[in-house]
């Protein structure tokens, strides 16, 4: 400092008469008349001496007015000093002191600030430093000190940490700046982690563990994190369930694959604000619903659904960075259009239209592949016009040239199927000519109608392979010949078989129509004889054993000749024999049975009567017998029912015995082992 400072300066009420002053105030109070003056000065002189007790109490008038003015400015302090304007090397220390506590009065870091620095460039031996300054240095430390922490609890660290570390280290209150700043940050970090792990569970979708952490912040020893970020936190974790439930019903609607689902997919996801910790997911689903957009626009292209592709890929939103792939499909669909009339001129304007595409754009290979197939498709109408003109003629070598310009053409080709159209009509012509003379040798060789003939006439037949075109109907003729053979071949032993059966011979005529074979014309002829033969042999012999049974005339030989009858099948002659014998042994059975009644044995008399079947007239009886055995009661002997009955008579329901037992019109077979 090249300025000195005294106690002199610090006197806000000092003040000092100017020379002006003091030549205002003429000596004694009286102001002297010259001695040159005129007579008629003097007159008036004279006057007022007569009239001094007016003037007397002028003067004292003016001196009491000048000492009231001294006194008021004594008490009153100085108006307060530009110190904007103010020039500090040379400005005086109390002067600094006043600007000093003038900024300090303000309160805010700042002015603190501002204030320390005034009056801390004063020396350290200056009369000032250590009563004043020193003071009120510490004073506004400690006023930094508390704003520094106000800020931290506000939530500005930063700006805490900044205003703390200015605090001069002369201070008292830079003691406890470090460690002050330790606690903040600790505080901070606690708040912080607890936040950033809320806001990870969120991500995850654990709204629960969040909210948990979102508790924690509460216990937080600051207002910024307890009370303003605890707040945010749980609008986050309200924001976040909302947005959870948007992000899958966009997901859900997008998963269509239609244009509605997409529209309303974007639309949802455009809900989702920054705010949200799901706001990142959300534009990348943005981007690739997106691109499935595009990807469906351009299949819709290629399954020639023109205005649902456009459609589609104008609903792409403009910022998905998509631009100029849809701007290229809008070009590829203006060509599909064109190429898609499949005509030379039309695939010539097609590729004219995709050769507008430049190298720097997004589909410009694939554009070039198109030009390509184009180009080739145009060769290949080239081919397959070519092959019709020739197959014009009509001659066969032309149709068959023709045939072998349009083999030209790929299988891939887009052209094929109409080529392998006319290629198949081209060889059915071709086919049909050279064939069709085979045929008809072959029809001419079976009208002689002997086998030798139909033989040769399969043989010519046989030509013609089943793949051409008059295969089928050679195959025709060639069955209907071999028919003709069969049948000729095969009938003499299917009547050979019948007249064995019509004399009896059962099993000679199985084993002749046996050698009818099953790929043979007659097969299912000689089946159905075998069949019915072998039903009636059949039914004979189970007849015959069932007469054998009943012979015996016991209850359960009874009852085993009438299950063997019921064996006979029913396309057997024997069938209605056995039906009636069934009917008489039944009633032979019913008898048995009451006699075992008769002697209290009820049981078999159950067992007897249960076996009768259904069908037979004796049933109903034998029912009621079975209800009245079973409740062990007597009944009167049975009796054969009379013609008034619902029951046939005697003559009917048991015809009349030979001397061996066995009806008289019933012929006894023995069976083959016998």
């Amino acid at each position: 400092m090249t300025s000195k400072y005294d106690d002199s300066e610090l006197q806000p009420g000092y003040l000092s008469a100017s020379s002006e002053d003091q030549a205002a105030i003429p000596p004694g109070g009286v102001e002297v008349a010259p001695k040159n003056r005129s007579s008629g000065s003097s007159l008036l002189v004279m006057g007022w001496l007569r009239s001094w007790p007016v003037v007397v109490l002028v003067i004292f008038g003016f001196l009491g007015t000048v000492g009231t003015t001294a006194v008021f400015s004594l008490f009153r302090m100085p108006s307060s000093p530009n110190c904007r304007t103010i020039f500090w090397p040379t400005a005086s220390a109390s002067l600094r002191l006043q600007c000093a506590e003038t900024y300090a009065e303000k309160g805010d870091a700042k002015s603190l600030l501002a204030a320390i620095d005034l009056v801390d460039q004063l020396p350290e031996d200056h009369p000032l430093r250590q009563d004043i300054i020193n003071r009120r240095i510490d004073d506004w430390a400690n006023s930094l000190l508390d704003l520094a922490e106000r800020s931290f609890e506000e939530g500005d660290i930063e700006g805490a940490i900044s205003n703390a570390r200015e605090i001069p280290t002369r201070a008292a209150a830079s003691k406890t700046v470090e460690d002050r700043i330790i606690r903040w940050k600790e505080i901070w970090k606690e708040g912080a982690d607890i936040f950033s792990k809320a806001r990870k569970r969120l991500k995850e979708k654990n709204f629960q563990a969040a909210f948990t952490l979102s508790v924690a912040l509460l216990d937080v020893d600051n207002q910024y994190w307890s009370t303003e970020k605890y707040g945010d936190l749980t609008k986050l974790i309200s924001l976040a369930r909302e947005d959870e439930r948007t992000l899958s019903k966009a997901l859900a609607s997008a998963k269509t694959e239609t244009l509605k689902g997409f529209s309303s997919a974007l639309s949802q996801l455009e809900e989702i604000t920054e705010e949200s910790v799901f706001y990142r997911e959300a534009r990348k689903e943005r981007k690739n619903i997106a691109n499935r957009m595009l990807l469906v626009g351009e299949q819709l292209l290629a399954d020639r659904q023109v205005v649902s592709a456009r459609a589609m890929l104008n609903a792409i939103p403009k910022d998905a960075g998509l631009g100029e792939e849809v701007a290229d499909l809008q070009i590829f669909a203006a060509a599909y259009q064109q190429a898609w009339m499949s005509t030379i001129g039309s695939l010539e304007a097609a590729i004219t239209q995709m050769e507008r595409l430049g190298r720097n754009r997004p589909l410009y290979a694939k554009g070039q592949r198109l030009i390509a197939q184009w180009q080739q498709e145009i060769r290949e109408i080239g081919l397959l016009t070519q092959a019709r003109e020739r197959a014009l003629r009509g001659s066969t070598a032309d149709l068959s040239a023709a045939i072998a310009i349009a083999n030209q053409i790929p299988r891939s080709s887009t052209q094929w199927e109409e080529a392998s159209e006319q290629i198949r009509k081209w060889r059915s012509r071709v086919e049909t000519v050279q064939d069709r003379p085979i045929l008809e040798r072959a029809t001419q060789l079976a009208a002689g109608g002997t086998p030798d003939n139909l033989r040769a006439a399969i043989q010519e037949a046989r030509k013609i392979s089943s793949k051409r075109t008059l295969g089928p109907e050679a195959a025709e003729r060639i069955a209907n010949w071999r028919d003709r053979i069969q049948r000729s071949e095969d009938q003499p032993l299917l009547d050979q078989a019948r007249q064995r059966a019509s004399a009896g011979d059962i099993s000679g005529a199985i084993a002749i129509a046996s050698r009818i074979g099953e790929e043979r014309a007659l097969y299912s002829t000689a089946r159905s004889d075998i069949d019915r033969w072998q039903a009636q042999e059949t039914g004979r012999q189970r007849l015959s054993a069932a007469s054998v049974a009943s012979s015996r005339r016991t209850g359960e030989a009874l009852s085993e000749a009438i299950n063997l009858a019921q064996q006979v099948p029913a396309q057997s002659d024997s069938k209605f024999t056995a039906d009636r014998q069934i009917n008489r042994w039944s009633w032979d059975l019913l008898r048995e049975a009451e006699r075992s009644a008769s002697s209290l044995n009820f049981q078999r008399a159950i067992t007897l009567a249960s076996r009768i079947p259904s069908q037979a007239d004796a049933y109903d009886p034998a029912q009621l017998r079975i209800r009245a055995w079973r409740d062990n009661r007597p009944s009167e002997n049975l009796s054969r029912p009379t013609s008034n009955t619902r029951l046939d008579t005697t003559t009917e329901t048991s015809p009349p015995l030979d001397e061996n037992g066995f009806p008289a019109e019933l012929e006894v077979i023995q069976s083959p082992n016998e």
